[in-house]
């Protein structure tokens, strides 16, 4: 009856049926295989109507970031970026594009980032000098590897901060976050799609510009860079 499935989403924490309802479908999306999307995907009648599919599930859930995400967290987040001594960034599995991008991004507005996708160490080697004062951010969605998890318990081991990017608040990689973001990518495709997480990172650096002229007169220089000529070329 409705009353017993009432009582039984409350029992598990859940304000309502409601709430459970989209943490059950939440849960479900994400334990898709690949094989069982590209099922999915198969059942699209024609080339146009997935196309159509695949940008109406980016378009909503990259809308759905600001409602899942307090603002003052995504600016916590700008300042801890800017006063750390050392900023590592991770992203696991498909995800590593996403770090690689913000990593990207990041180099040019700020000192001291370290993209752990992008150098040949194993990544626990590469964070073994993390301490106080440093920041972790890593970007993963189900199911969370052992190494994301090692990765994030060593920071917490040697004091320094972690900031994750999950499917939400009660992932595992977000319980031991000192700031937890929230993004939405398993809707569509064989794999979700990355173009909300890339929003999000593209956000980020955005609002760390914004209000910090060091950081708006290295985006100049950056621009600038790419299309200096050599004098005897002018």
């Amino acid at each position: 009856s409705q009353s017993t499935v009432m009582r039984f989403s409350a029992a598990l924490g859940y304000a309502g049926y409601a709430e459970f309802q989209a943490a059950l479908q939440l849960e479900l999306k994400y334990r898709l295989t690949a094989l069982e999307r590209f099922e999915l995907l198969s059942e699209v009648p024609n080339d146009r109507d997935l196309l159509d599919n695949i940008a109406a599930a980016d378009a909503r859930n990259i809308r759905k970031i600001c409602s899942l995400n307090e603002i003052d967290a995504i600016k916590n987040l700008c300042a801890r970026l800017i006063l750390s001594s050392k900023v590592y960034i991770w992203g696991q599995g498909h995800a590593a594009a996403a770090a690689v991008y913000l990593a990207s991004y990041l180099r040019v507005v700020i000192r001291n980032v370290c993209g752990l996708n992008l150098i040949a160490e194993e990544p626990l080697a590469a964070l073994s000098d993390i301490g106080s004062g440093d920041l972790l951010l890593t970007i993963s969605f189900p199911l969370h590897s052992e190494q994301t998890q090692r990765l994030i318990s060593y920071a917490r081991e040697h004091e320094a901060s972690v900031v994750t990017i999950s499917e939400g608040h009660e992932s595992e990689p977000a319980r031991n976050a000192d700031i937890s973001l929230i993004c939405e990518c398993g809707d569509f495709g064989v794999n979700g799609s990355l173009a909300p997480v890339i929003s999000l990172c593209g956000a980020i650096v955005c609002l760390l510009a914004k209000d910090d002229e060091r950081a708006q007169k290295k985006l100049r220089a950056a621009g600038e860079a790419i299309h200096f000529k050599k004098p005897e070329d002018a």
